[in-house]
């Protein structure tokens, strides 16, 4: 009955009904304030300094409550969550583990190789990697189809053709993320549209990010709300992966296969 694929399935946050008015009144409002220059220079002034804060980071770990909608043949959203905790150390190390009800899943780089493991099958599987963490994003995702959650985290800051891919950049308004002040903005690109609210604190970090699909009608979304521990060190020796006695190795190639088939 499902007409995604949950690995391709473009992610979001549905409105909860009680603020639907709420959201469409601002949202009227947002339009009828929109200046003639789509690009509000003071949203890409935030976007920079929320990248170079980002960049500073030498390592860091963030945990993320993460809301993703996969859309049924006749049109109906289905809403699944996960829990995301990022590790990282720059510029050669991470380790991303992702756990929801319907699986878990582990990645690994440490300069050399990249690893994914899935603990509930128990297999793993590792394809070399470049020497940073931006290209082997990149290798996973163009050669092996595997996205690595919150990836943005990693590289924002580093793609200098983001900004020219910007069609749009809007400031929303201070909001309130748990105990933190964030400021809210929006910004298109040409197949999405995607919104950031920015810690207003000592570290410009994100609080929070909201990605809409345009490319299908529905237009289904992915949510994260994150939270960041910058002062706890994080080695590159602790995220090393070391596959657990008993697993089985599969090639890098049959991941797609063995999920679909185990799903």
């Amino acid at each position: 009955m499902f007409k995604a694929n949950l690995r391709h399935a473009a992610l979001a946050l549905a409105c909860l009904a009680a603020g639907a008015p709420h959201m469409v009144g601002a949202q009227e409002d947002a339009e009828a304030e929109v200046p003639e220059d789509p690009i509000d220079p003071a949203a890409m002034a935030a976007l920079d300094e929320m990248s170079a804060s980002l960049q500073q980071l030498a390592s860091f770990t963030v945990t993320s409550e993460a809301t993703s909608e996969i859309v049924l043949e006749a049109g109906q959203k289905i809403q699944f969550g996960a829990d995301v905790e990022v590790k990282v150390h720059r510029p050669d190390a991470f380790r991303v583990v992702s756990t929801a009800d319907t699986q878990t899943r582990e990645m690994f780089y440490d300069g050399k190789s990249f690893s994914l493991f899935a603990p509930k099958l128990n297999y793993y599987a590792t394809f070399d990697a470049p020497p940073t963490i931006g290209q082997t994003i990149d290798k996973a995702r163009t050669e092996f189809g595997l996205e690595v959650p919150l990836a943005d985290l990693f590289i924002w800051g580093t793609d200098q053709t983001m900004r020219s891919r910007i069609l749009g950049a809007m400031v929303i308004r201070p909001e309130t993320i748990g105990s933190r002040t964030c400021m809210h903005y929006a910004f298109r690109q040409q197949r999405v549209d995607w919104q950031v609210w920015i810690d207003q604190g000592p570290r410009p970090l994100p609080c929070k990010l909201v990605i809409t699909n345009r490319d299908d009608a529905a237009m289904p979304q992915y949510t994260a709300v994150l939270t960041w521990d910058t002062t706890t060190p994080v080695s590159a020796a602790e995220l090393a992966f070391t596959p657990p006695a008993g697993a089985t190795p599969i090639a890098i190639s049959e991941v797609p296969e063995v999920e679909e088939t185990a799903q």
